[in-house]
C-alpha cells in the first residue's frame, strides 16, 4: 500500500507503519519538520487530490487535526481517496464537550455528573473546547481557576478517583472495532468494559457517522462502574502503537471495505 501521512509523523509511528506485509511506499503532506519521506508539496485542497491521485495513493492517514477542521478530509473524501479521520462534524464534538455528554449520556454512556454548585471537593473544572480536565482541591483554587477562564465557557464535573485506562476504537462506517489495552482487569471490570463497548457500538450503529476513523476514550474505574472522562476523535499514535499488535495496514484494509466485523 502506498501510504499519505497528511501532517508530522514521528519516526516510531514510520517504523511502526513499515512493519506491515502490506507497506510500500509512504509520502507525507503538510509536514513541518525535516524528514527523508517524500514531501508533497500543495497549494489547497484540489492541488492535494490531484497529487494522491497521481502517485496512486491507496490510503491517507491525518495526523494534524487542522485539515480536518479546515474541510480537508471531507473534501478528499467526496473525490473517493480513502482517508483515515474523523469528517469534520464528528471532529468538532471533541471541542463542544456538553454536546459530547449529552450524546454519551443519551446512550446511556457514563461521564462524570455536572456540578452546579460547588459544595464539595476536590471537583473538576473544564472548558467546553478542551479535553483538559482541571482538580480544584477548595474554594480558592477553584476561584483563581475561574479567573483563569473567564474568556471561554467552562463547567463543574464531579471528581472522580480510580484506576485509568483509554480504549482505542476504529469506525469503518458499518462496524465499530475496539483494541484491548494489556492493563489486567477483575472480572467485574472486564465485564463492565464490554457492556461499554456494547453501548459505544449502538451509538455508532445508531448514528451512522459518514467517515472510517479512530477515536480514543479516555476512562475511570468509579462506582462499580467505567465512566467516559474525555475522548478523542482522531489517530492516536502511541495508542495505536501500544495495542495494537496485529498488522495495522491490514486493518485499515478491512475498514477501507467495511470488514472490520470479520476480524478476530
Amino acid at each position: 500500500m502506498n501510504i499519505l501521512i497528511l501532517g508530522n509523523c514521528t519516526e516510531d509511528f514510520y517504523n511502526y507503519l513499515k512493519t506491515s506485509k502490506l507497506f510500500d511506499k509512504m509520502f507525507l503532506a503538510g509536514n513541518s519538520a525535516e524528514s527523508n519521506i517524500p514531501n508533497i508539496d500543495f497549494e489547497d485542497e484540489k492541488e492535494l487530490t490531484n497529487k494522491i491521485k497521481a502517485l496512486q495513493i491507496d490510503v491517507v492517514l491525518v495526523t494534524d487535526k487542522t485539515f480536518i477542521k479546515n474541510g480537508y478530509v471531507d473534501f478528499l473524501k467526496s473525490h473517493y481517496i480513502n482517508v483515515i479521520s474523523p469528517n469534520k462534524k464528528w471532529f468538532n464534538l471533541e471541542f463542544s464537550q456538553a454536546v459530547s455528554k449529552k450524546l454519551l449520556e443519551y446512550y446511556s454512556i457514563n461521564t462524570p455528573k455536572i456540578i452546579l454548585a460547588p459544595k464539595e471537593f476536590p471537583l473538576v473544572i473544564r472548558t467546553n473546547s478542551s479535553n483538559k480536565r482541571k482538580i480544584a482541591k477548595n474554594m480558592d483554587e477553584l476561584i483563581d481557576l475561574m479567573k483563569n477562564l473567564s474568556s471561554e465557557q467552562y463547567f463543574l464535573e464531579e471528581y472522580l478517583d480510580g484506576n485509568c485506562q483509554s480504549l482505542l476504537s476504529l469506525w469503518d462506517g458499518e462496524s465499530l472495532y475496539h483494541f484491548d489495552s494489556e492493563i489486567n482487569l477483575t472480572e467485574v471490570q472486564k465485564d463492565r468494559l464490554d457492556l461499554l463497548k456494547t453501548k459505544f457500538n449502538f451509538m455508532f450503529g445508531d448514528e451512522k457517522p459518514n467517515f472510517i476513523g479512530f477515536f480514543s476514550s479516555e476512562l475511570i474505574w468509579a462506582k462499580n462502574d467505567w465512566h467516559v472522562i474525555s475522548f478523542e476523535m482522531g489517530l492516536n499514535e502511541n495508542l495505536i502503537i501500544k495495542n495494537i499488535k496485529k498488522d495495522f495496514l491490514y486493518i485499515l484494509n478491512s475498514a477501507i471495505y467495511q470488514k472490520l466485523n470479520e476480524l478476530k
